[in-house]
């Protein structure tokens, strides 16, 4: 064999080898302790279904729900006969016609500077 051969055949096999090791150090697991596990603890207790769960925040009332949702409605109702000013199938046509006409103008500019 020649030096090439051999300096190839070791490379080769110090990648196999690291493979390999790569492949046992991924079978291998961490232990567990640094993560509570609280119902593993619990194996005797039987869960309670006669407490009823308290709400996170104040529930609301039916009076409550009701003001705010006339309120809601009324908002609605307000915003949708409100007319949008400016959206007039004119205007749209001459903003178009100025956009394109400074997009014409900004070219010519930068043509001509070059």
């Amino acid at each position: 064999m020649s030096a090439q051969q051999n300096n190839h055949s070791a490379t080769l096999r110090f990648a196999l080898f690291a493979v390999a090791a790569l492949a046992l150090a991924g079978c291998t697991s961490a232990p567990s302790g640094a993560v509570p596990q609280e119902g593993a603890l619990r194996t005797g207790v039987y869960p309670n279904f006669g407490i009823m769960p308290r709400g996170e925040t104040k529930q609301l009332t039916f009076q409550e729900k009701d003001q705010i949702t006339s309120t809601l409605s009324s908002a609605k109702a307000r915003q949708g006969s409100v007319s949008a000013s400016g959206s007039s199938r004119a205007e749209i046509e001459a903003q178009k016609r100025r956009m394109l006409a400074e997009t014409d103008a900004t070219l010519k500019a930068i043509e001509s500077s070059q």
